[in-house]
């Protein structure tokens, strides 16, 4: 249950012999998957506590292989195939993937896919070699977060600020409910969907930490500004008023019919407070969290501090916002420095 004063309980949770169920749109029937024991793998991946979202792109990616396998040899992908896909097979298939111009990011997944299903294959004894291993993924190119300006960023939390003048009721509710979402997304870094899945029994307005389930179902606590957590503290009071019966317990940030709102409707949100403000097309949830990581690092904050707030598995995924920082660093020189390059005679800055 939801008190702003008091620690919260642990997360309970489950032990690997709890019982599966698909996520919808992953179960055997309803997935048609098209390789052999694909409906086996699917359920093994529901017990590494895969996210819906990623067994639904596993599915895709072996589909996509059965449908090359068919074209290629002219018959059904079956069991008695799977120790004689070869590294030829997997070269033709990323060859395939490469003349239909898909992006490498997606050229990447579908091996990372096939190379999956094969090592789970090879735990159960069903084939002795993973072709997939034989093949090197196309490399992707290094992109730099894009993240918006400290005043862009300002101009966005700023912009849903209701008052009992211009609305009430649900409107009230709703305006208060995105305030609180906008605040929290820039204030702790979180992904929309770690905002979406936040429950009140993992909210601590007094110490102002929040619980949150990241990728891969890992946990971590992370910061709660005091400008999120007063705003918070306003949506769940407009939130009890208006629903005086819906229990404090269950998820945070709730729709019109009381149930937890869908990633894509904070995603609207922004899109439509995008094209209010006049903001760049970069402005998208996502892009608060670039937000986050990149104001804390020109603030000074330390790196291993920031990849457990951010919850990356690697540092080296959180060492891509110092290049925003340097770039930061390097704009202010150029600008302030009174010799620097840019202020170079033309003979001097060409060189001899």
């Amino acid at each position: 249950m939801f008190q702003a004063d008091t620690p919260t309980p642990s997360h309970p949770g489950k032990s690997p012999g709890d019982h599966a169920t698909l996520p919808e749109g992953t179960e055997p029937g309803a997935s048609a998957i098209l390789v052999p024991h694909g409906d086996l793998f699917l359920r093994h991946l529901v017990l590494r506590r895969h996210s819906p979202h990623t067994i639904a792109a596993y599915r895709r990616d072996l589909n996509h292989f059965a449908a090359f396998w068919r074209d290629r040899h002219q018959r059904v992908l079956t069991d008695a195939d799977l120790p004689v896909i070869d590294k030829e097979d997997m070269r033709a298939f990323m060859g395939m993937a490469h003349r239909t111009g898909l992006a490498r990011s997606t050229q990447q997944r579908r091996i990372a896919s096939i190379r999956a299903w094969y090592h789970f294959l090879e735990r159960e004894g069903w084939v002795t070699t993973n072709p997939a291993r034989l093949v090197h993924t196309p490399k992707l190119p290094k992109r730099l977060p894009r993240a918006p300006s400290e005043a862009d960023t300002g101009r966005l939390l700023d912009a849903p600020a209701p008052t009992p003048d211009t609305c009430t009721g649900w409107p009230m509710v709703r305006a208060l409910r995105d305030a609180a979402i906008l605040e929290l997304l820039y204030s702790s870094g979180l992904r929309i969907g770690e905002l979406c899945a936040l429950d009140l029994a993992g909210l601590d307005l007094r110490q102002e930490e929040v619980r949150v389930l990241g990728k891969g179902n890992k946990e971590r606590i992370v910061r709660v500004g005091s400008w999120a957590a007063r705003a918070i503290e306003k949506y769940m009071h407009a939130r009890q008023q208006f629903f005086p019966g819906l229990p404090l317990e269950g998820a945070i940030f709730v729709g019109r019919q009381r149930g937890r709102i869908h990633p894509r409707e904070a995603q609207r949100l922004i899109e439509r407070l995008r094209r209010q403000l006049s903001l760049p097309e970069q402005t998208t949830p996502h892009s608060l969290r670039h937000a986050f990581a990149t104001h804390l690092l020109q603030a000074g904050a330390d790196l291993r501090a920031l990849q457990e707030m951010l919850g990356h598995a690697s540092l080296s995924t959180t060492q891509r916002y110092t290049h925003l920082d340097l770039t930061h660093l390097a704009s202010i020189y150029d600008a302030a420095h009174p010799r620097a390059r840019r202020c170079l005679p033309d003979h001097v800055a060409d060189g001899p």
